[in-house]
């Protein structure tokens, strides 16, 4: 009996053990599709009818216009299949995104404060265009030029994308899987071929939390209206008054579109955030330029507490939960005492039973 309970008490505090030590793990997601697979699930095609005032050979849009210029162009779209479908069509200005990749699809990535011309300010197309089985259908965009003229580029993208069946999606009570594909067609509009010197500019720091992770991320302006190309950003997070380095980062070769915001993000690892004062010094680089700044920034505990909380992953990551582990050592230790409360007054009671019965026989 004796051996059978301290079995189970090891058996027990094993499955304690693996329980405070064990990790999640979490599965990465994400899906490559050919161009093939792409146009048959979008099921058209599309054609860019260049104008005569397009100034290069490339796959996009690449107009040279005049001050209050008013044009329209066509992208010429086919249903290949053999059911009418809707094409939703989408305008956007380009920005550029933490990797330092330009996107000209929809997004929420920021215009820096500098933009003067937003591209859906000057481009203007419909919101969707529907297609007859096998017919042809042309997007007209309308380009209005600013009166006033400029150096430097508008930079924007058309989105071209199947609209979804919402129906099919009802009948299925929202568990099926759609794939969903979209083309998107560059525009480049300019006035002259005039050089502008390049130029970036320090917005701000600030805790953040980008997928979850903790992170410090800096606002880096591109304040130009032109494209910046291979440029370089290494970012160190130091106390307020001490140079000992906290975080770092480093990526080299990155885009900006003109006139818009790099969020650059600064990992904080495994570590939880901390309230406190802060300096984030950045250094900024492209062929021969060069661009340093030091500034200083806060985390305020309700931030740090917030963060902290959704976190992924981030109790496992920063060590031991210490308050968790006392419970479970205490429900453990708790277990183990009843048991020996009991496996002590059985062996008392048993003695006296023991005592009782040699007593009857004398």
């Amino acid at each position: 009996m004796k051996n059978r309970i301290k079995q189970w008490v090891f058996l027990l505090a094993v499955l304690s053990i693996g329980f405070i030590f064990s990790t999640p793990t979490y599965a990465e997601e994400g899906e490559t599709a050919t161009s093939q697979a792409a146009e048959e699930a979008s099921g058209f095609t599309y054609q860019v009818i260049f104008p005569e005032n397009q100034i290069s050979e490339n796959g996009y849009y690449d107009l040279r216009m005049t001050p209050g210029q008013q044009q329209t162009v066509e992208i010429l779209l086919k249903n290949h299949g053999k059911e009418e479908l809707t094409v939703d069509v989408t305008l956007s200005g380009a920005r550029t995104n933490p990797n330092g990749v330009v996107e000209y699809g929809p997004t929420k990535l920021e215009a820096d404060e500098s933009m003067k011309y937003e591209f859906t300010d000057i481009v203007k197309g419909p919101e969707s265009v529907t297609l007859a089985p096998g017919a042809e259908e042309a997007v007209r965009l309308d380009i209005t030029m600013p009166e006033a003229s400029f150096d430097g580029i508008i930079l924007g993208g058309i989105q071209l994308q199947r609209q979804s069946d919402e129906t099919e999606a009802e009948e299925n009570q929202g568990m099926m899987i759609v794939n969903e594909y979209a083309y998107v067609v560059g525009m480049v509009l300019s006035e002259n071929d005039t050089e502008i010197a390049p130029e970036m500019s320090f917005i701000k720091a600030y805790a953040s939390q980008p997928n979850y992770r903790n992170s410090i991320v800096i606002d880096l302006g591109n304040v130009t209206a032109t494209p910046l190309k291979g440029v370089t950003v290494e970012a160190q997070i130091m106390g307020e008054t001490s140079d000992t380095v906290l975080y770092d980062a480093k990526k080299l070769n990155m885009n900006m579109a003109p006139n818009t915001v790099l969020n650059f993000p600064v990992s904080m690892g495994s570590d939880a955030m901390k309230a406190g004062k802060y300096r984030a010094h950045v250094v900024a680089t492209m062929g021969d330029k060069k661009w340093e700044w030091t500034e200083p920034f806060e985390i305020t505990k309700e931030q740090a507490d917030k963060f902290n909380r959704e976190a992924v992953g981030l109790v496992q990551e920063q060590g031991l939960d210490w308050q968790l582990i006392a419970m479970i050592v205490g429900g453990v230790v708790a277990v183990v005492v009843v048991i020996f409360l009991i496996i002590h007054f059985t062996g008392k009671s048993k003695k006296k039973k023991g005592k009782k019965n040699r007593k009857k026989k004398k």
